[in-house]
């Protein structure tokens, strides 16, 4: 039984070590493109600032990857989290989106806002500094909500 549980214990090592020859593709896009939020929607600075430290990493073309992403099986976990975001919102392209696209992706930031649902708790967990103040997640929901309308008046 003993023998068993090395041999076991020997296999799961030497597949966590081949695994970490196989990483999946870096997120790592230009921080800024032509289609970018950013660049084609009206955003005031400090709400830029959240944007990115709580938004980008998943929703962009770029992510700050932080030094546990070199692990796996992690880097698979975090690449898909990366994919499902982008999947969703893809922040670098919204310029890209049609006008209806555009108004229907403002009404879905604000309504994961107002569900406190992003940023996702485990991503919180880690990244400290990309947790918002209730002020800073009315500020955005405010913003979205004139963004909108800005919009529909198109």
């Amino acid at each position: 039984m003993r023998k068993r549980r090395k041999l076991a214990l020997l296999l799961v090592i030497v597949v966590l070590i081949i695994l970490q020859f196989f990483q999946p593709e870096k997120n790592q896009g230009n921080i800024t493109q032509e289609g970018d939020l950013l660049l084609v929607s009206v955003v005031p600075d400090s709400l830029a600032a959240i944007l990115i430290n709580s938004c980008y990493d998943c929703h962009s073309n770029h992510t700050e990857y932080p030094w546990y992403s070199r692990i796996s099986p992690v880097s698979w976990y975090l690449q898909k989290h990366v994919r499902d975001g982008k999947e969703d919102l893809n922040l670098s392209e919204f310029g890209n989106l049609s006008k209806a696209e555009k108004i229907g992706a403002l009404s879905d930031v604000y309504e994961a806002l107002e569900a406190s649902n992003m940023p996702l708790q485990s991503y919180i967990l880690i990244h400290k500094d990309a947790r918002m103040s209730q002020d800073e997640i009315d500020a955005l929901m405010v913003w979205a909500d004139q963004e909108s309308l800005s919009l529909m008046k198109k």
